[in-house]
C-alpha cells in the first residue's frame, strides 16, 4: 500500500528551484567554505522511483548519490561528508521520511530528512540539531 502511495505521490523527476537555509545545514555537518558556496550555485535533480518492492532516491548535482531500499528496513548509508550512517526510511501521513544516525565512531549528525509533495512542489525538509534546510522541487 506505502509503494503505490508513493508512486502516486513523490515519484517522479524533481528539479531543484530554490534552497533555504542550505548554507547553515552544511554548514552544520562540516561542509567547508568553498564546497558550500559550489553546492549553493549547482543545479539538482533528484528521481524517486518505486522498483522491485523497493524505493529508489537517485540525485544528480553537486554530490551525486543512488540509494535503493526497502521501507521500515535500517540500511547502511553515508551522509554527504560520506560519514558512515544507519538509515531507516519510512512511509507516513504522505510524508517520506529518512532517520540517519551515525554509527559508533563516525563523525556524522543525526538527521531526518521529510519528502512531501505540496501544492505540486517537492518539499524536502532537512532536520540536523537545531538547523532546519528547506529544498523546493518542481517535476520535470
Amino acid at each position: 500500500m506505502a509503494l503505490a502511495e508513493i508512486e502516486n505521490s513523490v515519484a517522479g523527476v524533481w528539479v531543484l528551484q530554490k534552497n533555504e537555509n542550505l548554507d547553515e545545514y552544511l554548514k552544520e555537518i562540516g561542509v567547508n567554505f568553498v564546497l558550500r558556496k559550489l553546492a549553493a550555485a549547482a543545479s539538482s535533480t533528484m528521481t524517486i522511483s518505486v522498483e522491485d518492492g523497493q524505493v529508489r532516491i537517485n540525485t544528480k548535482g553537486p554530490k551525486d548519490s543512488d540509494h535503493k531500499f526497502h521501507l521500515d528496513t535500517e540500511v547502511e548509508s553515508n551522509d554527504p561528508q560520506d560519514n558512515p550512517m544507519k538509515a531507516l526510511v519510512t512511509w507516513k501521513d504522505g510524508k517520506l521520511i529518512t532517520e540517519a544516525k551515525p554509527v559508533e565512531g563516525s563523525n556524522g549528525k543525526a538527521t531526518r530528512v521529510e519528502r512531501e509533495v505540496v501544492d505540486g512542489e517537492l518539499i524536502m525538509t532537512i532536520y540536523v540539531n537545531n538547523v532546519v534546510c528547506r529544498r523546493i522541487f518542481k517535476k520535470k
